[in-house]
């Protein structure tokens, strides 16, 4: 987790040095945080820096780095808790807390939207006397030229933006689960067998694992067909590369004449 600090920010809660560094590989768990006044008070602006996701904390009370790691987090989970986005904050931002890291402003661009969200959040505050939690719902609906989606759009909101973070997020961890369930199929063995019952009839099917199986028709629990014929015996099978391939020999094997199936399973021996 990245918290970058102005350095009016950096100074309240005495750190040293910040480093410059790139966008989190996670953007959920990159936020860019500026302190403000209003009303005589000081408030701290926490924005995801990617999106400009926004939320409002009073500053009062934090004088250290631990106060506002814990502030900061509490106020990210109660907000987005708030707008509908709890799933979001469990699934994507919670996880990167477990480690808190402070670093300087990522670029112009953001530090310029992020005036511009003070002063909006100023006016909030004082002309129209908001809450800062109240503050943060008003700031993601404000246009801004940073994060629209695309140059002819012109504009785009804080909210729609998050959005799309957590919809591209949501594709990249739906296309990791489909790469995963490939590489498993391309490292699985599928087999198509043939078993002979009690009462010498045949039956195909397909499986990954031949001798649990057997014992799941000798237990009456793999198929309606051989429950009635036991006990069985395999007396054929074939190795196919995929599931996908298995099914198609399974179908042929199945539309076989008893002649050929017989021709089969005497090739096996």
């Amino acid at each position: 987790m990245i918290f970058r600090l102005s350095q009016r920010l950096k100074q309240k809660i005495k750190i040293g040095t910040l480093n410059a560094s790139p966008l989190d590989r996670n953007p959920f768990g990159d936020w860019s945080c500026h302190i403000f006044p209003a009303n005589r008070r000081q408030y701290i602006l926490l924005c995801n820096t990617k999106s400009l996701y926004s939320c409002v904390m009073p500053a009062k009370g934090i004088t250290n780095q631990k106060v506002f790691a814990e502030k900061a987090v509490d106020c990210i989970r109660d907000f987005t808790a708030d707008d509908a986005n709890q799933w979001a904050f469990r699934k994507f931002i919670a996880p990167e807390f477990k480690t808190v890291q402070f670093g300087k402003a990522l670029n112009r661009s953001v530090t310029s939207s992020m005036n511009q969200l003070i002063e909006y959040a100023q006016d909030l505050l004082i002309v129209d006397a908001m809450s800062p939690h109240e503050v943060g719902f008003k700031l993601n609906d404000f246009l801004l030229s940073a994060i629209a989606a695309k140059k002819s759009d012109g504009y785009g909101t804080p909210n729609d933006a998050f959005r799309r973070m957590v919809d591209s997020k949501n594709q990249e961890e739906v296309e990791s689960d489909l790469r995963e369930d490939e590489t498993l199929e391309k490292i699985t063995r599928w087999f198509v067998y043939i078993l002979r019952c009690a009462d010498d009839s045949l039956d195909t099917g397909i499986t990954t694992d031949l001798r649990r199986r057997c014992e799941q028709h000798n237990a009456g629990t793999a198929s309606r067909y051989t429950r009635s014929r036991l006990p069985v015996t395999m007396v054929y099978h074939e190795t196919q590369e995929n599931r996908s391939m298995a099914l198609k020999r399974e179908l042929e094997i199945k539309a076989m004449p008893r002649r050929a199936k017989e021709s089969l399973i005497k090739s096996l021996k």
